[in-house]
C-alpha cells in the first residue's frame, strides 16, 4: 500500500493466490480459489525449495510449469514436506467457488430481506446456514440446471450492475421457485425474490470485484498474523488487480477504524488491521512470492480434486503433506445447520456491517474512497 510507512522491516509476510479465473468465477476446470501466506526469511525458503532449486533451470519457480514433469513433481511433494512446514509459518485460506456464490447471493440478497424484518443473519450462524442449505439442496435436491443457471445469472449481474442481467437473474430465480413443490422449499427461495424490491438500495455497495473472495481472505490472513504478532507487521503480496483495486478499503480497514472486536461466536475478529505496509511486488525478483505460489497452488491443485471428486495420486500426495496440516480457514459447503454445530451459539457481539456503516457516518470521505466513489 503506498500509503505512508516505516521503511525498517521487521515482520513480514509474503502472499500469492491460485484459482483467480477473474470474470469466468464458475470455470469448471478450477472451481477453487486460495490465497496463502507465509512469514519464512529469504535464507529458509530457500532450504525449503532446495529440491525445486537443484533441478529447475527457469528463473522463476512456477507450479503451473512444474507441475507438467514427474521430477519436479516429487520435488514439490519434497518441499511440501520439509520440517520448516509448519502450523502457524503459513496460513490458507480456501474457497469453493460455486459455493461463494451462494454466500454472495446471501449476503448481498437475502441479507437485506432479513435486515428489513428486523433479523440479523449473523447471529447464531443463520448466514452460514442458510447458504448451506440453499446449496446442498441446489446441487443435490432441485433441479441442477436451474440453480445453477440462477448461479451464472448473478454473477452475470453483479459482474456488470447491467439492469438487464439483473432481470434476467430474477427471471432465472422464478423459475427456480416454480419448479419446486415443497413449502418449505419454496419459501427457501423466496427469501432471493424478496430482495427485488431492494435492487436499488443493495446496488450501489456494489463493486467490481464484490463476488472475489479476495478481500474476506485477505482480511482472514491479516487477523491471524496478527494473533502471531499481536503488533503491526509488513505485507509483501505478488503483483494482484484485486488486491490493488482494494488497497484504499485495506487502507480505510487499518488507518480508519477504532479499536473494537466485531463478529459473533467462532467468527469474532479486531480491528483495525495490523498491517504496517503492504507492497506489490514481481514474483519473478521475490523467493519468497515464489514460494507462496508453489504452497497455494499445490494445495488449490488438491482441493479442486476434491470439490470435483477426482482425486489423482499428485493430489493425494498433497493432500497427505505436512502443508495441508498448516493454519487455515474455509468458504466451503456444509451440513452444519444449528448455532452449536457452527460453533455460533455465543450471540452477544457486534454486526460486522452496521460496524462499518456506523464508521462510514463518522468518516464518510474516507469510506467514500474506500469504495472507489
Amino acid at each position: 500500500m503506498r500509503f505512508a510507512f516505516d521503511l525498517i522491516i521487521s515482520d513480514m509476510v509474503y502472499f500469492d493466490e491460485a484459482g483467480n479465473t477473474g470474470p469466468n468465477l464458475l470455470d469448471k476446470d478450477q472451481p477453487t480459489y486460495l490465497l496463502l501466506s507465509h512469514n519464512y526469511s529469504e535464507t529458509e525458503v530457500n532450504e525449503i525449495l532446495a529440491p525445486l532449486l537443484e533441478i529447475s533451470k527457469a528463473n522463476e519457480l512456477h507450479f503451473k510449469q512444474l507441475k507438467k514433469y514427474s521430477k519436479s513433481r516429487r520435488a514439490i511433494i519434497n518441499c511440501i514436506n520439509h520440517p520448516l512446514v509448519q502450523k502457524n509459518r503459513v496460513f490458507q485460506y480456501v474457497a469453493h467457488k460455486e459455493f461463494m456464490v451462494v454466500i454472495q447471493i446471501v449476503d448481498q440478497l437475502v441479507e437485506h430481506v432479513f435486515h428489513k424484518n428486523g433479523i440479523d443473519i449473523y447471529k447464531g450462524g443463520l448466514n452460514i446456514s442458510t447458504a448451506n442449505i440453499l446449496y446442498i439442496m441446489g446441487t443435490n435436491v432441485w433441479d441442477r440446471n436451474l440453480f445453477t443457471d440462477m448461479c451464472s445469472k448473478f454473477v452475470d449481474w453483479i459482474r456488470t450492475k447491467d439492469r438487464n442481467k439483473g432481470i434476467a437473474f430474477y427471471v432465472s430465480v422464478q423459475k427456480l421457485y416454480a419448479s419446486l413443490n415443497d413449502k418449505k422449499d419454496k419459501e427457501l427461495v423466496s427469501f432471493i425474490l424478496e430482495s427485488l424490491p431492494f435492487v436499488n438500495e443493495i446496488m450501489p455497495a456494489v463493486g467490481k470485484y464484490t463476488l472475489d473472495a479476495t478481500l474476506s481472505c485477505f482480511n482472514s490472513h491479516c487477523h491471524h498474523w496478527a494473533s502471531i504478532y499481536k503488533e503491526p507487521f509488513d505485507v509483501v503480496v505478488d503483483n494482484s488487480k484485486q488486491i490493488e483495486y482494494w488497497e484504499d478499503m485495506i487502507k480505510f480497514l487499518t488507518e480508519s477504524l477504532p479499536e473494537q472486536e466485531v463478529g459473533f461466536g467462532s467468527r469474532k475478529h479486531k480491528y483495525p488491521l495490523l498491517i504496517k505496509s503492504l507492497t506489490m511486488q514481481s514474483s519473478e525478483s521475490n523467493l519468497q512470492i515464489q514460494l507462496a505460489d508453489i504452497f497455494g497452488s499445490a494445495l488449490n491443485q488438491c482441493y479442486g480434486q476434491i470439490a470435483s471428486g477426482k482425486v489423482d495420486d499428485f493430489g493425494q500426495a498433497i493432500d497427505n503433506s505436512l502443508l495441508l496440516q498448516t493454519s487455515r480457514a474455509v468458504m466451503w459447503p456444509g451440513k452444519e445447520m444449528t448455532p452449536e454445530e457452527l460453533n455460533m451459539e455465543d450471540e452477544t457481539g457486534v454486526n460486522p456491517l452496521d460496524f462499518i456503516a456506523d464508521i462510514a457516518k463518522k468518516k464518510p470521505e474516507a469510506y467514500k474512497k474506500a469504495l472507489k466513489k
